[in-house]
């Protein structure tokens, strides 16, 4: 029987579109619409070929960003269905194993990518990654002095690994070179301040970054550090006098929140639960937003306004399933209440 051969120019369109649908799905993750993502490397898949584990892989990269670890594993696992030796396919699995906190199966899986150039440099930090978790600092150590990686990403990894050996001046001194290939860093910045502080105490260190946040030329990192030492030193009202800068400098969902938190645990509820309600319609699936909200309407006697709120929440999100178990907890306190 003869061999089909494809034209030419039908090869080319199929590229150019395949070209186009990934790169219209990079603008979504670019753009933080993860669940958008999925569905859309779901529909390229359906409308493809079904043996191709790219558009696959894709959506459980754009689940895994999503925090939905459960289905990012399952649609990983059909792409190495399609392709078992797909690296791409074996480290996304990898990836949705870490965010359900199955670290020694994680690890597995990375190693088992640690040979393929294409996927080398996410293996190896996805392998210290579950050797942090696992706190097997002597063999972190081990793999960073062996390992060819960007000094930047060796460094954070080796001050993770002499922090939790309590080899504190060597991790400071680790910091201050990480600071000198990329200054003012948020992660090299909270990892100092962390470690100053154990060596320091906590109110030496708040004075010295209460000092650099007042600068008006530095980065708002400094600000937000400021803002969370200060709540921890027992001052609320300074730390959202600070958040409340950020903002003004255009803050992000992250910044608000720990604004809304700290309003919320220092007897500003009336303050916090608008800002958490407004914050819970972008991210309905973070509990650390439902433990608080919850928490402030309960103190202030709000239980009602959070029932009619979730109620919609659910017409927002209707597969938001747990949203119904939230509203029958409400329902049975405020009862009790009655």
């Amino acid at each position: 029987m003869p061999i089909a051969i494809i034209p030419f120019p039908v090869i080319k369109l199929a590229w150019k579109n395949m070209t186009y649908a990934y790169s219209e799905f990079r603008k979504l993750m670019k753009q933080g619409k993860f669940k958008e993502a999925s569905h859309y490397a779901e529909r390229e898949y359906m409308q493809g070929s079904e043996q191709n584990a790219f558009w696959l892989t894709q959506q459980s990269n754009a689940l895994i960003r999503a925090s939905e670890y459960e289905a990012a594993l399952k649609t990983a696992g059909q792409a190495l269905a399609v392709d078992s030796s797909n690296p791409y396919a074996v480290i996304t699995s990898a990836d949705a194993l870490l965010g359900l906190d199955r670290t020694g199966e994680a690890l597995k899986y990375y190693q088992d990518t640690l040979n393929s150039p294409r996927v080398l440099l996410r293996s190896r930090k996805g392998v210290l990654e579950c050797l942090a978790r696992l706190k097997d600092w002597q063999e972190m150590l081990i793999n960073i002095a062996g390992w060819e990686m960007p000094e930047q990403e060796k460094i954070r990894f080796r001050v993770k690994a002499l922090s939790g050996l309590e080899r504190r001046e060597e991790a400071i001194a680790e910091c201050h070179k990480w600071l000198k290939l990329q200054p003012h860093n948020p992660q090299a910045l909270w990892e100092l301040t962390e470690l100053e502080i154990l060596r320091e105490g906590l109110d030496s260190v708040l004075v010295k970054i209460g000092k650099m946040a007042r600068i008006p030329s530095l980065p708002p990192v400094y600000k937000e550090i400021y803002a969370s030492l200060c709540r921890r030193a027992g001052r609320p009202d300074e730390a959202i006098k600070a958040y409340a800068k950020i903002e003004a400098e255009g803050a992000k969902a992250r910044i608000q929140q720990k604004k809304a938190f700290t309003l919320a645990k220092s007897g500003h509820e009336q303050e916090a639960i608008p800002m958490l309600e407004e914050l819970l319609r972008l991210e309905p699936k973070n509990m650390y937003l439902h433990s608080s909200y919850e928490a402030a309407c309960s103190r202030i006697g709000e239980m009602e306004r959070a029932i009619n709120f979730y109620q919609q929440l659910l017409n927002l999100f209707p597969e938001e399933k747990a949203l119904y178990g939230r509203i029958n907890r409400l329902r049975r306190k405020l009862e009790k209440k009655l």
